[in-house]
């Protein structure tokens, strides 16, 4: 079901500084990066990227790009809806947030993704020669990382659909753009938004009693991904919770609008407004495509329990459209491709929960600024957004052991919401305030890829 199917978008990879880094180049050279980006920032702020007291200030350099750390920090509160069920219970017994966060906070959490690459890489003065290979090496072994540990994480049973793993193969294949023109990549994001759902559809149709079957069967029974997880390259690539095929979009956006000059005004409104209007039409498009031309009535026709009993096994239509997909759409009727739901993998739900992500992302470099220490509980959470994604899976997953039933500490299971919330904004704030260093995750990332990157010829 849709409930586990919410991961951390960037937030598998370390939570980036808001301006590339003044760490000191493949050469030997210090600063570079920053002072291509734009810097001049307090070296406190470009740090740490912790709001400094000046708040509210727009010239307060570094500080207006806490926006990114809040918008990721609000990607983990959305997945903490979809998780463990954070919210408030409507009259119908619904999760009055569910319908919000499910499926677009983890689209935005693969945007920022992206956008982490391009600052990594230079933000909007992309780095050249032997400094862009050591960040296009950093990048792929941040996401070879993500595999083993994702994998331990999933091995662990809970109910959540782990991103981490995905993310190997999103970063892979992320890394040849990185040098590319923002124009290049943005173009590439909205062609594969409308081309992979569709391949995505044909493939899998291929696969179901179809000449792909026999293929793909033997490719997952000789990887042991699948054998020790369940999840496997085949999972990653076509039918799994995050399939690349789907996903791309997402993370070649967010590596788009990290080559903008993410301080401008201009360029914040300009993400509100075209994100805004790419979600309305994306939305509005899909609504018509169900309920004026008939789309809706063809799925009602054709809809069969059995063709949705791995795609959520939903009761009928309306069940389906309310609760969303596990990653993928049935393949026994076309016009599920119209559906614009959570975790559909179709181009409305692309190009929609797309639309959100950027719109929320600037709305949060817009605002962040005015906010002062108001935001710094959520920006922590967001540039601590590794340690606290798989800190909140070992909770559920303590919880559901049972172990600390009968136990003092059996808030933990009893009040799950509210300890992964309380919990992950207590520490991610008292982190940054006292340690002022990466979080307990995101440091050794950072370090062994650098490390590790510098030293690939």
């Amino acid at each position: 079901m849709p409930s586990s199917s919410e991961g951390p978008g960037e937030t598998a990879v370390e939570a980036e500084r808001p301006v590339p880094e003044p760490e000191p180049s493949a050469d030997g050279s210090a600063g570079r990066a920053a002072e291509r980006a734009g810097g001049g920032d307090p070296p406190a702020a470009a740090a740490n990227g912790s709001p400094s007291p000046a708040r509210g200030r727009r010239g307060s350099g570094g500080d207006r790009l806490v926006g990114i750390d809040v918008a990721r920090g609000l990607a983990v509160l959305g997945m903490f809806v979809v998780h463990v069920g954070l919210g408030w219970t409507l009259a119908s017994g619904d999760n009055a947030l569910y319908g919000l966060a499910s499926g677009r906070s983890a689209a935005l959490f693969a945007l920022l993704a992206g956008v982490s690459i391009a600052l990594l890489s230079g933000g909007p003065s992309p780095k050249e020669g032997k400094d862009m290979g050591v960040a296009l090496w950093r990048v792929v072994i941040r996401g070879l990382i993500m595999l083993p540990v994702g994998t331990l994480l999933t091995m662990m049973g809970t109910p959540v659909s782990v991103i981490l793993a995905y993310y190997a193969v999103f970063f892979v294949l992320a890394a040849p753009l990185m040098s590319e023109r923002w124009k290049i990549v943005a173009g590439t994001a909205a062609v594969l938004g409308v081309v992979g759902p569709v391949v995505s559809f044909y493939l899998r149709r291929l696969e179901a009693g179809g000449p792909l079957e026999r293929p793909i069967r033997a490719i997952n029974s000789a990887d042991p991904l699948v054998e020790w997880s369940g999840d496997g390259v085949v999972n990653f690539l076509l039918t799994g919770a995050y399939p690349a095929i789907t996903w791309m979009p997402f993370v070649l956006a967010g590596l788009a609008i990290g080559r903008l000059q993410l301080r401008r005004t201009k360029v914040q409104a300009a993400l509100v407004g075209v994100g805004a209007a790419i979600a309305a039409v994306a939305y509005t498009a899909s609504w018509a495509a169900l309920n004026v031309l008939g789309g809706r009535e063809r799925l009602e026709a054709s809809f069969t329990p059995e063709a949705m009993a791995e795609h959520g096994g939903a009761a009928d239509v309306g069940e389906a459209l309310k609760e969303g997909f596990p990653g993928t759409v049935p393949v026994n009727d076309w016009a599920w491709l119209l559906v614009p739901t959570g975790h559909s993998g179709t181009p409305f739900e692309v190009f929609g929960a797309g639309g959100v992500a950027i719109a929320v992302l600037g709305l949060c470099l817009l605002v962040s600024p005015y906010l002062g220490w108001a935001v710094y509980p959520l920006a922590s959470v967001g540039a601590l957004a590794l340690t606290t994604y798989v800190g909140h899976i070992l909770v559920i997953a303590l919880a559901d052991s049972g172990w600390v039933d009968g136990t003092p500490l059996s808030f933990v299971s009893s009040q799950l919401a509210w300890t992964v919330l309380l919990g992950s904004l207590v520490f991610a704030t008292a982190w940054r305030l006292l340690v002022r260093r990466r979080g307990p995750l995101e440091g050794p990332l950072h370090w062994v890829s650098i490390w590790a990157a510098k030293r690939i010829p």
